[in-house]
């Protein structure tokens, strides 16, 4: 575990790639993984899926379509994707950023379990696997409580003489250079009174000074760092920067987010003084974490403090030219769109979305947008909306020639239309997808899916079938043909598929075994499954329809109805059209009978 304090360097120090150790240089190394980030496009084709599992799985194998990692665990694609070369030596996979984990967000809260027991699980049960985890320190002991004790290594801030030369080291070779006593002055001015550095706005400084000074300059002096831009004034612009960014994805005012930082921080009589106040304010919980991630703010106890001292002076300072930033293109809107759906602040993504495509020419970014705006419909829970802008996205991909972003289009645009209760329209447009991509198993397997919500159970078993048959070991369509065989009361080769991948069923598929198992005479195993679902998914409507037509087969009329009350109004994920019809026939009837 490498720990430290935000902006200590944790993450330049893993993007460093300074592998000098023998054991590590024999190792494979997977690309540095993060929890958190923007999510694919057309959401709506993926399966049901764990946004922080499926956000490290993108960034450990980009150039894999996140449909075919979409539903897999780590360990499965560890086991299965992350040594496809076959050798049997160490590998070694690094996650960047594990405090996102930790984060309040409406959409990803009920995520935050089952990803840290997917990260226990790779730590037992991979012995050649080499994990390092990087989080701040005031997640450290939410870490340690969800997965044991780990090996420590503590990241602290820069020393003063190691400041100097992280000033000095990048210019040398380049025809500049820093006279005598310059570079410790730049340290000095974001010390600390512990005698260390502060990274980041060191960066600032420096990064602002080098593209500052005139193109003849070659000895940096004193005078140079005072006028290009001076330290104060990069500051400022730094602090003017991150306000600009953090109220524009979370679409707040930008003139209220700089008042109240000076106001609770930045005058004489509140340095120093807490951000208990940011409620009555009216800034949600997420603005402080956003400035906080922008190296304004430190978390300090359950509030907040000014991430350095340094800063109090050019939040004073800031004017409304130090608050446009460096503008609103499409590209940073679309940015903080992304940021904004990642994080489930629906309606803040929608108004970037809607601000980046005013007056958009650029084919790419409109597809890119429209695309964004399906998602955020699909999320919000308007699958009609969530088609008019999948199929614009659709068309402007087409007049590129995008085949593979078309048929993922294609594949959202079927689950939005079956959320309708258009059966024969989605399976019409998830087949377009998969003759664009024949090959592509996750899109045939979306095919079996859609078939059997669509009322044709056997079909999209014989679908996945085929998939199986091409690949036997494939995780998704062993779980979704073991659920429609549980489903179309066809107990013993349900069971087939699902033991096969048992420790990562989710909740719909671990009601699904226990209907499966009663259908077999094992009543007292399906007893603990159906616990397991119920405990793991009190809003998912296909496991809370499972657990009730168990409890209708037992006689149970009372329960399975007051069952399949509550799978109809489930959302997380809420009931397939042939499912709603099936509670409503139990509710109607007390009829358990298989779709």
């Amino acid at each position: 575990m490498l720990s430290g304090p935000p902006g200590c360097g944790k993450t330049s120090l893993l993007h460093a790639k300074l592998v000098t150790h023998p054991a590590l240089r024999a190792a494979d190394i997977l690309p540095i993984g993060r929890p958190s980030g923007p999510p694919p496009h057309a959401l709506a084709a993926l399966p049901e899926h764990n946004p922080h599992t499926l956000a490290v799985l993108c960034s450990w194998s980009p150039a894999t379509p996140p449909g075919r990692l979409a539903g897999l665990s780590l360990y499965e694609f560890l086991r299965r994707d992350g040594r496809a070369d076959g050798r049997s030596g160490p590998l070694l996979a690094v996650i960047d950023q594990v405090e996102k984990v930790f984060e309040r967000h409406s959409r990803l809260d009920r995520h935050r379990a089952g990803f840290l027991t997917q990260l226990r699980e790779i730590t037992s049960e991979l012995p050649h696997l080499r994990l390092l985890l990087s989080i701040r320190d005031e997640h450290v002991p939410d870490l340690e409580i969800a997965l044991g004790s780990a090996q420590p290594y503590h990241l602290g801030a820069l020393t003063l003489d190691e400041a100097v030369q992280a000033i000095e080291g990048p210019v040398a070779g380049s025809g500049r250079w820093y006279a005598d006593g310059v570079a410790e002055r730049i340290a000095s001015a974001v010390a600390t009174g512990h005698g260390t550095v502060d990274p980041v706005l060191l960066q600032a400084i420096c990064s602002r000074l080098w593209t500052s000074l005139p193109a003849d300059t070659t000895a940096i002096t004193l005078r140079d760092v005072h006028a290009y831009p001076g330290i104060e004034p990069a500051l400022r612009e730094f602090c003017g920067q991150a306000v600009a960014d953090v109220t524009m994805e979370h679409d707040v005012s930008t003139l209220r987010v700089a008042s109240w930082l000076q106001n609770a921080f930045a005058s004489p009589a509140a340095r120093g003084d807490t951000a208990r106040n940011a409620t009555r304010a009216g800034l949600p919980p997420a603005i402080l974490l956003a400035l906080q991630d922008r190296h304004i703010l430190r978390a300090d106890h359950g509030s907040y403090r000014l991430h350095h001292e340094c800063l109090a002076e050019p939040l004073t300072r800031l004017d409304v030219a130090d608050l446009r930033g460096s503008g609103t293109s499409p590209h940073r809107h679309l940015a903080a769109a992304e940021s904004a759906l990642f994080r489930g602040d629906l309606a803040a993504a929608e108004l970037s979305a809607n601000a980046a495509l005013t007056g958009l020419e650029d084919l790419t970014l409109l597809a890119a947008v429209e695309a964004r705006l399906g998602d955020i419909a699909h999320l919000r829970g308007d699958p009609r909306q969530a088609v008019t802008h999948y199929r614009a996205a659709a068309a402007s991909y087409e007049a590129m020639r995008d085949n593979p972003a078309v048929a993922n289009l294609l594949a959202a645009i079927a689950h939005s239309l079956l959320a309708q209760g258009l059966g024969a329209e989605a399976v019409d447009a998830m087949r377009s997808a998969v003759d664009r991509l024949p090959a592509d198993l996750a899109l045939q397997t979306e095919l079996g899916r859609t078939l059997w919500q669509a009322g044709q159970g056997q079909a999209g078993v014989t679908v996945l079938t085929d998939v199986l048959n091409t690949d036997s070991g494939t995780p998704e369509a062993l779980r979704t043909r073991g659920e429609m065989l549980a489903d179309l009361g066809q107990g013993a080769k349900a069971l087939h598929d699902l033991d096969q991948v048992r420790r990562h069923l989710r909740p719909e598929g671990r009601a699904a075994r226990a209907l499966a198992l009663v259908s077999t005479g094992n009543h007292r195993d399906a007893e603990e499954e159906m616990d397991a679902a119920l405990e793991a998914g009190s809003q998912n409507g296909p496991a809370l329809l499972y657990v009730a037509r168990v409890r209708a087969l037992g006689s149970d009329r009372t329960g399975a109805a007051g069952l399949a009350r509550l799978s109809l109004a489930a959302t997380a994920p809420p009931l397939a059209p042939h499912q709603r019809a099936a509670a409503t026939q139990l509710l109607r009837t007390g009829s358990p009978s298989p779709s």
